[in-house]
């Protein structure tokens, strides 16, 4: 049976993930190697002609977007990952369903809006006009002036968002979060992985490992005085928490639902952001606003039927 990831507006983010996955040639070259059989990244990067480094590159940004889905499996030569593609094909709809979107509540949290935070260096805070106090030094993270953050990054830690409970629809039976995040190495190391969890309500809702600190080209929306040696964008990445699963972007991460989160029995709701104590791989966070990287969005919430 063929299997097709349907998508329409509702579904934006994810939409233009997939877009900017397909404007790669070797991108479409996996896909279409992988319509024969299964293979691991040596293999694709041999079959392509790519380095190995690119191919898995690359293979993270499809997978990422549900394209692509991988597992560890042992072989001769040791653990290699097996690349399956996870759709036959893509429908999109063009029609606005605004009977959708009106059983819609959408909240824009600011990047410098976080209750809490527990951040160690390498560290910082940068505004459209500037750093704010001084790298690696956490004391910046807790003045007044924080709410004007648009990029926010630090080695390991967390940083935790509250939602009060009188902007939940009563009707509300999921939930997604988006926001735009990558690894923090020094300057930027477009391979350099990391393992980066979301807890809702200190219910784990699942990791995210981010391929690299992405520096490769300017992000789109960086100030002018953004240093072109720094981190420059990340990747878009949408958490779906329903009645049966949890999901990052089209890919099952979970059996947690939307009742395990207990979201009408407090006064908040808490989103932490952050990189646990025992992660696989510990690089850190660059997390976005709307003054930088790619996307002009902070943390986005929607909260639907």
């Amino acid at each position: 049976m063929l299997k097709i990831i349907e998508l329409s507006f509702r579904d934006e983010n994810q939409l233009l993930d997939i877009a900017r996955a397909l404007q790669s040639p070797a991108r479409l070259a996996i896909l279409k190697a992988l319509d024969v059989k299964s293979m691991n990244v040596k293999q694709l990067s041999d079959l392509l002609g790519q380095p190995v480094s690119s191919t898995s590159l690359n293979v993270d940004i499809l997978e990422s977007c549900g394209l692509v889905q991988t597992e560890m499996q042992l072989s001769q030569l040791g653990r290699a990952r097996l690349c399956s593609r996870n759709c036959d094909g893509i429908s999109v709809s063009l029609l606005n369903d605004n009977t959708v979107k009106s059983n819609e509540v959408e909240i824009s949290i600011p990047l410098g809006s976080y209750f809490d935070c527990n951040v160690h260096p390498d560290c910082g805070i940068a505004t459209n006009t500037g750093n704010l106090g001084i790298d690696s030094d956490n004391n910046c993270f807790y003045v007044p002036e924080r709410h004007l953050a648009q990029l926010v990054w630090f080695s390991k830690g967390y940083l935790e968002y509250r939602i009060p409970k009188g902007q939940i629809p009563p009707f509300a039976k999921r939930m997604e979060i988006s926001f735009e995040v990558c690894s923090e190495a020094p300057f930027y190391c477009n391979d350099y992985k990391s393992d980066i969890t979301l807890w809702v309500n200190q219910v784990e809702i699942g990791t995210y490992t981010s391929p690299g600190d992405f520096g490769d080209r300017r992000g789109r929306l960086n100030p002018d005085w953004w240093p072109d040696v720094m981190t420059q964008y990340g990747n878009l990445i949408t958490w779906k928490i329903g009645e049966k699963n949890c999901k990052l972007g089209a890919k099952e991460i979970s059996l947690r639902t939307f009742d395990d989160l207990h979201i009408f029995n407090k006064d908040y709701v808490s989103i932490r952001i952050g990189v646990k104590e025992d992660a696989k791989h510990q690089g850190g966070i660059n997390l976005f606003g709307k003054g930088f990287g790619d996307h002009n969005q902070d943390i986005r919430v929607i909260f639907n039927r």
